[in-house]
């Protein structure tokens, strides 16, 4: 069995909140995936609206209290 690893790097701040929200569209992905950063006291900080990519270090972080995005098992 082929298991793909998520990738850590920098990603657009759309291109991340898809791969949590794969089947939605990439509006209703962000909103989702910002509510998710802005409930967790950890991650709040990551919310900024000039913001236009997360850099490798923040992936991690958010991977750590979010789990990887669902279609990398």
């Amino acid at each position: 069995m082929n298991v793909k690893a998520f990738e850590i790097r920098t990603y657009g701040k759309a291109e991340l909140a898809m791969k949590y929200y794969p089947n939605s569209t990439k509006e209703a992905a962000m909103e989702s995936f910002r509510h998710e950063l802005q409930i967790n006291s950890r991650l709040r900080h990551l919310i900024s609206r000039r913001r236009h990519v997360y850099w490798p270090k923040q992936v991690r972080m958010i991977i750590e209290e979010l789990g990887e995005p669902s279609e990398y098992p």
